[in-house]
């Protein structure tokens, strides 16, 4: 997950700057993708994609990230794979491509020959095409008329795909998703997904489908509704909020009563309960409507920590005191498990995102509202406390956009996109379940 939102250019437009750099230097037919452990590989498919993402970062502290990320508990027990694009070790380089490099010195000027998967050597690392990495998750799936209910099965995202600039379009990229989709299938996954910055069709071309893809984007120096006073005749839900004051609390990664991982546990089986709800409505109505969700989970939270803590204290250099004791997860209100807010500092984009939000769906209208701009006052706060320019609330409820006075806005970039494998079912008749940021 290294950019996990980020699908790189790997088919850019069909501009001047982005017309093939020469020949291809491998036909597609000579080229495979292949997983590999080994870290001096690894190292450098991060190394090749820093041209994209690092930023300004330097390689040192770049690649660092990356190691401390790849030892978190997502990325443990063989969760994380990286996947290259490399030519087969008894291939070599296209005629054009060898005539156009004639007098290359070196394999960065002009590469030759096949991959050796355990020569770490620049000559040989040179020929990775391209990179990709996928996460096993758990998820859930249900579809509805279905006597089977809801099956526990294996998701798997898809995150950094890059292939080299200098390597882009002949048509590597299209063939290294084309390729991993196979493999997808070959791994008993039920279902992948991913974040395209390509536009919405892109990977709609190797089973990932686009899906909804709005947000709502609250500035931290909004002003927020206040309660009607004593005179007040206004019942509109913009105003309307709770007398009664919400007390709310920071949400720790510990085995205190509210902590992170009680929160997440048990928003999992709400979720559980949430679409066994959903097959019963379509079911009634006779919908063939299959229900996906990941499920969430402590270590894809603990992984978006530990990137914003890194970036807190090795890049952006804020004191370790005030990220030791300040860079919390979210807030919560205390003594229930139903109504949180669980957010992550991204200071590469200079957003607070909201990752995951929950208020008790049996609390009153007046409750939840009150609820709702507590959580978004304390989210102004956080953001303000470290200098982020914007709170980001991916597929946001637009309730709460009314409430602020705000709109829901499409979006762009990093659209989720969501396929079934190995499934003979409409992809129309698919619902991805807690569409958020948070399974980033």
């Amino acid at each position: 997950m290294t950019d996990q939102a980020t699908v790189t250019p790997i088919n850019a437009t069909k501009s001047a700057a982005s017309k093939p750099k020469g020949p291809a230097p491998y036909n597609h037919e000579d080229l495979i993708l292949i997983p590999t452990t080994v870290p001096e590989i690894v190292a450098r498919t991060w190394t090749n994609n820093m041209e994209e993402w690092a930023k300004g970062v330097p390689l040192p502290t770049y690649h660092a990230r990356e190691r401390h990320l790849a030892s978190t508990a997502f990325s443990s027990d063989n969760r994380l794979i990286t996947w290259i694009l490399v030519p087969k070790p008894d291939a070599d380089v296209t005629v054009e491509y060898k005539a156009s490099t004639v007098s290359a010195k070196t394999a960065a000027e002009g590469v030759r020959g096949g991959f050796n998967p355990e020569d770490v050597s620049e000559e040989n690392m040179e020929r990775i095409m391209g990179a990709v990495e996928t996460y096993e998750r758990p998820g859930i799936i249900a579809t509805a008329g279905e006597d089977a209910g809801l099956k526990d099965v294996i998701s798997m995202s898809v995150a950094s795909v890059y292939a080299p600039s200098k390597y882009r379009n002949h048509g590597y990229g299209k063939l290294m998703m084309r390729l991993l989709w196979k493999e997808i299938e070959n791994r008993g996954v039920s279902f992948s997904f991913l974040y395209s910055d390509l536009g919405a069709q892109f990977y709609t071309n190797f089973g990932w489908t686009a899906r909804t893809s709005v947000e709502i984007v609250i500035p931290p120096s909004l002003a927020l509704p206040l309660a009607p006073t004593a005179n007040s005749d206004d019942d509109s839900r913009k105003t309307r909020v709770s007398a009664k004051p919400i007390v709310i609390e920071d949400i720790k990664d510990d085995d205190a009563n509210q902590s992170l991982g009680r929160l997440v546990d048990h928003d999992a089986q709400l979720l559980r309960a949430t679409i066994k709800q959903k097959v019963q409505e379509a079911t009634q109505v006779n919908a063939n409507t299959t229900f996906v969700a990941p499920i969430p989970e402590i270590r894809s939270f603990q992984w978006l920590h530990a990137r914003a803590w890194f970036n807190a204290s090795q890049i952006w250099k804020f004191d370790q005191t005030q990220i030791e004791k300040s860079l919390n997860y979210g807030v919560c209100v205390p003594g229930t498990l139903d109504q949180f807010v669980l957010w992550h500092h991204d200071f590469t984009d200079d957003n607070l995102f909201i990752l995951r939000w929950r208020i008790d769906s049996t609390s009153s209208p007046e409750e939840s509202d009150a609820v709702a701009l507590a959580f978004i006052q304390a989210a102004q706060l956080e953001a303000k406390k470290w200098n982020l320019s914007k709170i980001v609330y991916w597929n946001g409820d637009a309730s709460l956009a009314k409430l602020l006075g705000l709109e829901v806005k499409h979006r762009h970039h990093s659209i989720p996109s969501l396929g079934l494998v190995n499934s003979s079912q409409d992809e129309m008749n698919v619902e991805w379940v807690l569409n958020e940021k948070w399974s980033w």
